[in-house]
């Protein structure tokens, strides 16, 4: 049998396929029975399912980041895709392919990173110039920084996901200089490069995409400065200014404490890689969810993150209508027109 990815499945359809168990949680329904809810993911996306029968049984069984084969029916629930389980059971880790479990950039890795390369050949002080040389010469680790994810959920949540955030950010960065002659371009397009690096560590992407225990301990901030501090140790009398203004932009570029920011953007150039990178950050993160299934035709599902839904755009028979009306092509039924009728002046 074929394999049966996430993104094929429809409502009201029997499924039988492997996943990866991304999250689980034992619950109470109304009138007091367990249920289990799982995140189900592979490489194409995820799927919410529950487990009825055996419910805690079933939980204490299923590791907690691991392959089970799911078979049950998929409906609609809430405008959302959800698996009803009929039947569950462990798939030992030799026999699953990684690969078909986690999603990968659509985009040419090695073109991207000649992007960000090409960005950063803007850069025009000797001594950036020659910690970019260090970052980017070293293969060990831009291998990891081309493999990493960006997120674990929320933007550029696959392989190769870091990189095209990073080269986006950087890209940004140098035309918002373009606008703002006074902005120090070279610190702000080497914070660009550098500010979510710490992710090569922050996160681990074995079978699924997960918080490593210095992520969780430290965040990509923290590791992201010890890694430029690392870099900047092997270097010979690096302006200590530029690399306390580096770790300000790596350290603020969330731009909120509550948004995980560790301090807050006091610079001009932190101002504007917090910006850009919430931009491209969201772009990423609506191009997913517009392309989700749920809703209707033209507004997607309630989205709680962000307490609204999106419009998708206009039906195309709607617009097609439109604009056959607006060109005359074709005739729709006869017109009729209201300045035949007298007007009436004020008064009358």
């Amino acid at each position: 049998m074929a394999r049966m990815f996430v993104e094929e499945i429809q409502a009201n359809q029997e499924v039988s396929g492997t996943f990866i168990v991304a999250d689980k949680q034992l619950r109470t329904a109304r009138n007091g029975t367990s249920f289990l809810t799982l995140k189900l993911v592979d490489k194409t996306g995820e799927i919410a399912a529950r487990v009825w029968d055996k419910a805690d049984e079933t939980a204490a069984a299923i590791p907690p980041k691991g392959a089970v084969l799911v078979k049950g029916r998929s409906e609609t629930f809430r405008d959302e895709l959800q698996l009803n389980v009929t039947e569950l059971s462990i798939v030992p880790p030799g026999e699953i392919k990684p690969e078909d479990f986690l999603p990968a950039c659509r985009q040419d890795v090695d073109k991207l990173f000649e992007n960000l390369k090409g960005t950063a050949a803007r850069v025009k002080r000797r001594s950036l110039q020659s910690l970019l040389r260090h970052l980017l010469g070293d293969r060990e680790l831009m291998d990891r920084f081309k493999t990493a994810p960006a997120a674990k959920g929320m933007h550029h949540a696959y392989l190769g996901g870091l990189l095209e955030h990073s080269a986006a950010v950087a890209a940004l960065t140098a035309e918002l200089c373009k606008c703002y002659p006074e902005v120090d371009a070279d610190i702000l397009i080497v914070g660009a490069i550098l500010h979510d690096i710490g992710k090569i560590d922050e996160f681990v992407y074995d079978i699924c995409i997960d918080y490593s225990t210095s992520g969780r301990l430290l965040g990509h901030m923290v590791l992201g400065v010890q890694i430029l501090e690392e870099k900047i140790r092997s270097m010979k009398n690096f302006p200590a200014e530029e690399a306390m203004l580096l770790k300000h932009l790596i350290l603020s570029h969330h731009g909120e404490v509550a948004h995980g920011a560790v301090k807050l953007p006091m610079t001009r150039e932190a101002f504007l890689l917090h910006y850009a990178d919430n931009i491209d950050a969201k772009m990423n993160g609506l191009t997913r969810i517009l392309s989700e299934p749920g809703g209707d035709d033209a507004w997607t599902a309630y989205q709680g993150p962000y307490e609204r839904f999106f419009f998708r755009g206009f039906p195309s028979a709607c617009t097609d209508e439109s604009s056959t009306e607006a060109d005359g092509s074709e005739e729709r039924g006869q017109q009729l027109s209201l300045w035949t009728i007298p007007l009436k002046k004020p008064g009358n």
